[in-house]
């Protein structure tokens, strides 16, 4: 027999998606917290838990919908899920198959129930008042299209901050800003709304841009979202930036790089970012450049954390190889990222342990 697809509410019961009322998706709510997970059911409770307490201090809590779209999870999550709905309303989504990360993302926008959407990461955390602060003022700019979050960035125990990257927004703003020009958006933006927990969108003007379309190649680059949030600039807008920090990010988590390894995460993240954004800008324009200019200036970092890691020569040579072939245009590459594989790995060991023991928080 077939397997369905598998959607819950307050019971957690399992109902056949096609007598299973999904919700009419007439903004029932103004903001629905959307969480795509994949067999990470202990940081999904910690997550659904965190977003509870911040929902028992907001005044427009009956405003809140969570929604969970399960990419056919092989650990407990449907049991949490299910212990979960037992103290709130939870709306669970669980596929018959694995799918990937973007259409389970384009799943959570079209069972949501919300006039927004707040994508949000399971491993992530609220800050206290953000769904309050994310209402109050969404409300405050009105009909907004969509808004990026601001971060502070821990460890993976989530104890100790952690130094934000080059080029993040808030290191350009120093209060919130609303963008009408999709370029200047994606200049200060531009990579970092591949962020999921930084991305609240309007799921209507969302919607719009889905449609029924089929995104053929862009499936499983991991940055669809990228592609859809620059589809709704294209018309009239308002985008928000909130400089104020909504969400706690969980370094040190990346299941790609747990999964692919370094090599393959990194091609994922170098070579389908340029394929989202060459649908926006051919190599000619200058924003193609301003982009990846700040890929560049991250690049220190990453090599810089691969190697404190401990990473193999061979990997090093062909992530070198990889780097070259993309950004050897840019002056900033030799001066910046082609002395930090000269270095041993030593020295970012010694480094990264003293950061950590004495640098922070």
């Amino acid at each position: 027999m077939a397997q369905i697809d598998v959607i819950t509410s307050v019971s957690g019961a399992d109902d056949d998606p096609q007598l299973n009322n999904f919700g009419n998706n007439m903004d029932d709510f103004y903001l629905t917290i959307c969480i795509p997970t994949y067999n990470r059911a202990t940081l999904l409770k910690g997550l659904i838990e965190n977003i509870f307490s911040e929902i028992d201090i907001c005044k427009n809590a009956d405003d809140i919908q969570i929604l969970v779209v399960d990419g056919n999870s092989e650990d407990n999550t449907t049991k949490i899920i299910n212990e979960l709905q037992s103290k709130r309303n939870i709306k669970y989504y669980r596929r018959a198959e694995k799918v990937g990360i973007d259409k389970d993302i384009l799943k959570c926008v079209e069972l949501a129930d919300g006039k927004y959407c707040w994508l949000f990461s399971d491993d992530d955390r609220m800050t206290t008042g953000a769904i309050s602060y994310l209402i109050d003022t969404l409300k405050a700019y009105g009909d907004v299209a969509g808004c990026f979050c601001n971060r502070i960035s821990y460890d993976f125990q989530m104890e100790k901050k952690v130094a934000e990257v080059s080029g993040w927004p808030s290191k350009i703003f120093n209060d919130n800003r609303i963008f009408t020009d999709k370029s200047q958006c994606f200049k200060c933006i531009g990579m970092d709304f591949g962020f999921i927990s930084s991305q609240v969108v309007k799921r209507s003007e969302w919607q719009k841009v889905v449609g029924c379309q089929d995104f053929g190649d862009l499936y499983f680059t991991y940055y669809l979202m990228v592609h859809i949030i620059g589809r709704m600039m294209d018309n009239n807008f308002k985008w928000l930036f909130i400089n104020r920090p909504l969400v706690k990010q969980r370094t040190g988590n990346d299941s790609l790089l747990n999964v692919k390894g370094v090599l393959e995460r990194q091609k994922i993240e170098h070579n389908n970012f340029e394929k989202i954004l060459l649908k926006h800008y051919d190599t000619k324009n200058k924003m193609y450049k301003i982009f990846f200019r700040k890929m560049v200036d991250r690049l220190p970092r990453v090599v810089a954390n691969f190697k404190s890691g401990g990473i193999d020569y061979k990997t090093q040579y062909h992530l070198f190889m990889l780097y070259n072939s993309k950004y050897k245009g840019y002056i900033s590459f030799w001066i910046k990222v082609v002395p930090m594989f000269i270095i041993p790995n030593k020295v970012f060991m010694i480094i990264k342990n003293i950061y950590f023991k004495y640098c922070i928080q």
